[in-house]
């Protein structure tokens, strides 16, 4: 598919996620189709050793980005984007490291708090007790959706996640966050491939270990 393409497909959806929210746990409890949905989607999660991608990422504003995401469970990926776009984010397993190289800055974080939290986790648990729990399931055919927030902190924002569903498999085709401004940022992936072996190189921060230093006052 070509990355113009891609571009208005994942604007349109982006743009009629934009006005939707998260049915609340309280005022809409999930029932068995939504609860196997979810256990579907944890199997699949849980399955998944490493993931590679191209990806195209959407703001709120309409900007457009490209870039490659490599994953290997538990802890580690690299979201690196495509100049002009100078953003790197690497996590080697324990953090996350944000990184300009236009400014040469970098800025560790803690991934567990980041959107990516369903990439890395060692295991994925949904359920209703655990750190992220379901609020929302859409299924139609060909597409699963189960929105997501922080148990803890319901008001930081939220995440829904995207699957492909054919012949009753799933495969993982991207993401919307949604700030706690409403602000919504969707990924969609392309070209994916699971299971296949990454070296570690491609989990190493190998800029300026000076990088951190400009972080102090």
């Amino acid at each position: 598919m070509a990355i113009d393409r891609l571009f208005r497909t994942a604007a349109a959806a982006l743009l009629s996620f934009a006005f939707a929210s998260p049915a609340s746990a309280d005022s809409a409890a999930l029932d068995d189709g939504d609860r196997a949905a979810i256990a579907r989607a944890e199997a699949y999660l849980n399955g998944l050793t490493t993931l590679q991608a191209r990806f195209v990422q959407l703001d709120s504003s309409g900007e457009a980005a490209t870039g490659r995401l490599m994953v290997r469970r538990p802890g580690r990926m690299r979201f690196e984007y495509d100049p002009p776009t100078p953003i790197l984010l690497v996590s080697p397993g324990s953090e996350l490291i944000y990184y300009d190289r236009d400014l040469k800055t970098a800025t560790r974080l803690d991934w567990e708090d980041t959107p990516a939290w369903f990439l890395l986790a060692d295991r994925v648990s949904l359920s209703p007790d655990g750190p992220y729990r379901v609020v929302d399931v859409q299924q139609s055919p060909g597409l699963l959706v189960f929105t997501a927030e922080d148990a803890d902190a319901p008001d930081n924002g939220y995440i829904a996640v995207s699957f492909a569903d054919r012949l009753g498999v799933l495969k993982l085709t991207g993401w919307v966050a949604v700030d706690a401004l409403g602000q919504p940022t969707r990924i969609t992936l392309f070209n994916i491939a699971a299971n296949l072996p990454i070296d570690d190189s491609a989990f190493v921060f190998d800029e300026p270990l000076s990088a951190f230093e400009k972080q102090d006052p």
